[in-house]
């Protein structure tokens, strides 16, 4: 048996061969095709978090987990992982990022990391049978605002406000 981290809209995920739980802030709100087993939001980061780029987030992610124990983080994955072996299923931790696309990361990525230095075994993304979806480019078909002709009718603009120096 393995211990897995992917995403929540992972095809691979439909079928029966995963104990998925769920490390994310929430769950999701859109339909899985699968029961969710557990939410472990220990696992989860924080908030403020969300907006860090990745190398401010690492530390204070690291921060999070050292906080609440690292053999506490430990026997926790590892209760999780006897639950799927008693099933006879693969542990898979999710949350909500394509790692597959080179610019997104997640701290799924970041906790398997964690846990490879804290117990020397490694954590692999689970296969993902679909295609990444590629980021949607801004679209540079901006044209330059054409000028506005003002006519002078010889009238001008007066403002109740703008008239305390008179």
């Amino acid at each position: 048996m393995a211990i897995w981290v992917s995403r929540y809209s992972n095809k691979e995920l439909l079928n029966d061969k995963y104990y998925p739980v769920g490390i994310s802030i929430g769950q999701p709100k859109f339909p899985l095709g699968y029961a969710l087993k557990e939410q472990c939001y220990s696992l989860a980061p924080k908030g403020y978090m969300l907006n860090m780029d990745l190398e401010s987030f690492k530390p204070a992610y690291y921060g999070k987990l050292e906080g609440i124990g690292t053999e506490r983080i430990i026997s926790m994955v590892k209760r999780l992982e006897q639950k799927a072996q008693s099933e006879g299923k693969d542990l898979v931790l999710l949350c909500y990022e394509d790692v597959r696309v080179p610019e997104d990361w997640c701290h799924r990525t970041v906790f398997a990391e964690w846990w490879a230095e804290n117990t020397g075994e490694a954590i692999k993304e689970l296969p993902d049978p679909t295609p990444p979806k590629e980021k949607k480019k801004k679209a540079d078909n901006k044209q330059p605002a054409k000028a506005v002709v003002k006519e002078d009718n010889g009238y001008q603009q007066m403002s109740l406000f703008g008239m305390a120096g008179f």
